[in-house]
């Protein structure tokens, strides 16, 4: 089966699906002076002769109907196998028609999904750090200074900070 066969057998049975155009081929011209004759031109058929009749295209379900009751081997195979490449191109149209509409609908779930999330973003109360009224730097060096046992990193014991805010009521500011 030639492609320009195969490509009839889907039109009639898909219309109106687009397709790629084929493409363009340059076009060279000749001049008589390019080749010389060597055989007689054809001749042109006479304004008297009669147009040939034109047979109306037949569809392809009456076409592989034709090849599936014909005596040829040959010709019931080619139907089978135009009737299985019809049958698999059907299918996969429908599936590339279903992912198509699927990814358009993720797109869709995708921009408000982050709408939902900026929203969010904006309704999530800010984390605010307390304001300390001390300087841990300070605090470690005092209590180094009045022996008062201190870590030297992480937090500082609440009983280090109540000491060391007491320390002027105490006399022992540094």
């Amino acid at each position: 089966m030639t492609i320009a066969a195969l490509q009839a057998l889907i039109d009639e049975e898909l219309p109106g699906i687009p397709r790629h155009p084929a493409p363009r081929l340059p076009r060279i011209r000749f001049s008589a002076k390019d080749t010389p004759m060597t055989t007689l031109p054809v001749p042109h058929p006479r304004p008297t002769d009669p147009p040939p009749a034109e047979t109306p295209p037949i569809t392809v379900g009456a076409l592989i109907a034709w090849a599936h009751a014909h005596t040829d081997k040959t010709v019931r195979r080619l139907g089978d196998e135009a009737h299985l490449a019809l049958g698999t191109l059907r299918i996969r149209h429908q599936e590339e028609q279903e992912l198509t509409k699927v990814s358009a609908e993720e797109a869709q779930l995708e921009e408000r999904l982050a709408e939902v999330r900026a929203r969010k973003a904006q309704l999530t109360p800010k984390r605010r750090t307390p304001a300390r009224d001390y300087e841990p730097a300070t605090v470690r060096a005092w209590a180094r200074d009045n022996n008062v046992p201190v870590p030297a990193m992480g937090q500082i014991p609440a009983a280090v900070l109540t000491a060391w805010r007491e320390r002027d009521a105490q006399g022992g500011a540094a």
